[in-house]
């Protein structure tokens, strides 16, 4: 009979969540020590109670209970995300900002075109408004057309570079295993949630976006209290939530 030490939890001082993770650890301390360890249960009892590592001094196996224990755990887990997973491998919508979320942009993009244009006609119009028949001699006037037309371009290429960076960095993709979000372009943050693990999809809308249909779409995973996704002025939102409702009741049913 082999001679177990005390039980070796996480860094939380709790049992691996998963039996994947108590097995990297496992391997990780048989390469950095002489021992040998292996995975149990926490609880035999208790299946979801999580594993825990033993180091022992002989036949660095795991006992035939615990070894049958944890494959029934791990039928039971295959098994649970087979029946979420769906068999249809057409699956995959992209989603981004509804265009019309950006309308506010168009009258200063209007405005830094028209500084672009018609910089000489606006500082013609603004002297004869004033009542100034003519420039003061230290203000060189070229410079002052120049800088005009400079800052309508700035203007015009920032609010251009913020709709298009906003759109393209932004997207929700709805695939064959679950929802993933991205966003950002130099910087990107990506979240997934499996289709088994979504617990609520929640719906925003406001009068204008109710009258744009647009609105805001959230999504919450099991085990969490928090939102997961918050997908901002996605187009039709209440037929995206359907598409993705029936997505998941289509995977319960297979």
């Amino acid at each position: 009979m082999s001679d177990v030490s005390a039980k070796i939890f996480n860094l939380d001082k709790l049992p691996f969540e998963s039996f994947d993770m108590a097995a990297k650890m496992r391997d990780l301390l048989i390469n950095e020590s002489v021992h040998q360890y292996k995975i149990d249960l926490f609880d035999v009892d208790n299946e979801l109670a999580g594993f825990v590592i033993n180091r022992i001094q002989k036949e660095p196996h795991l006992s035939r209970d615990s070894e049958q224990n944890i494959e029934s755990y791990l039928e039971n887990q295959i098994d649970q995300q087979a029946s979420f997973s769906c068999s249809t491998s057409d699956i995959n919508k992209i989603y981004h900002p509804a265009l019309r979320t950006y309308l506010l942009y168009v009258p200063l993009i209007i405005v830094g075109l028209i500084l672009v244009l018609f910089a000489v006609e606006i500082w013609h119009f603004v002297l004869l408004t004033s009542g100034v028949k003519g420039l003061p001699v230290w203000i060189d006037g070229g410079l002052l057309i120049n800088i005009t037309q400079l800052a309508g371009s700035v203007l015009v290429i920032w609010l251009l570079s913020d709709i298009l960076i906003d759109f393209y960095g932004t997207a929700l993709v709805i695939g064959t295993n679950g929802l993933t979000f991205k966003q950002g372009v130099l910087t990107r943050d990506v979240i997934h949630i499996r289709y088994a693990d979504i617990r609520t999809i929640g719906l925003r809308q406001g009068i204008l976006d109710r009258l744009l249909n647009i609105g805001i779409l959230e999504f919450t995973s099991s085990g969490t209290d928090e939102v997961d996704i918050r997908f901002f002025n996605i187009a039709n939102p209440a037929g995206v939530k359907a598409d993705i409702e029936a997505i998941i009741e289509q995977c319960h049913l297979q």
